[in-house]
């Protein structure tokens, strides 16, 4: 005897949308909600990145910088839609040099920081930043607090990892960025 059973359903960004704004962040990936919790040091990391990243970009005229919590709606089925830690998109690519009044940015970010937090898989990671990466991002950061490094994945060469001493720059993406890597993170535990 064969058993009847209903489709999937599939979430969409809509479904997203009708979530009430609180304390998770939610992506979906495959069809499917998921809930992305960061932990109050990966927030405090992105902060100061973004921070740093919006400083050069309203200093130089360079574009929009996005902090934490910004979807990215730029994905093939069934991955529609990720929330990066924070981006940049260069200036000349927005309608008006405007952030979009509603929804999500539908074209890729010049840069996509991304601060792994402990509940982090490096599948995961992985996955996203070559999803960010096919799709047409330019430069995605990684931050990673326990080791205090940071993974800079450009689109078209090799990864750069900048310790703690080095000077975190943004290339051809970011042109005049430079911040020491060290400030970014919290002060290391008995410093």
């Amino acid at each position: 005897m064969a058993t009847l059973t209903a489709p999937l359903t599939r979430a969409t960004p809509a479904d997203l949308e009708m979530i009430p704004d609180g304390e998770a962040r939610y992506e979906l990936i495959d069809g499917e909600i998921r809930e992305r919790n960061m932990s109050a040091e990966s927030n405090f990391i992105s902060n100061k990145i973004n921070t740093q990243v919006d400083l050069q970009v309203t200093r130089s005229g360079l574009g929009l910088a996005f902090g934490e919590g910004c979807g990215i709606q730029i994905f093939p089925e069934p991955n529609p839609l990720r929330v990066s830690d924070g981006a940049f998109v260069a200036a000349g690519r927005l309608p008006g040099d405007r952030p979009p009044a509603t929804g999500y940015l539908r074209l890729a970010p010049d840069l996509v920081v991304e601060v792994v937090s402990p509940n982090d898989l490096t599948y995961e990671i992985d996955r996203k930043i070559a999803d960010y990466l096919a799709a047409g991002v330019r430069l995605v950061w990684v931050a990673h607090p326990e080791t205090r490094l940071i993974y800079a994945y450009p689109a078209a060469a090799p990864v750069h990892v900048y310790g703690p001493e080095d000077d975190l720059d943004g290339g051809d993406v970011l042109p005049g960025f430079s911040v020491r890597v060290a400030s970014l993170f919290p002060a290391p535990a008995g410093a």
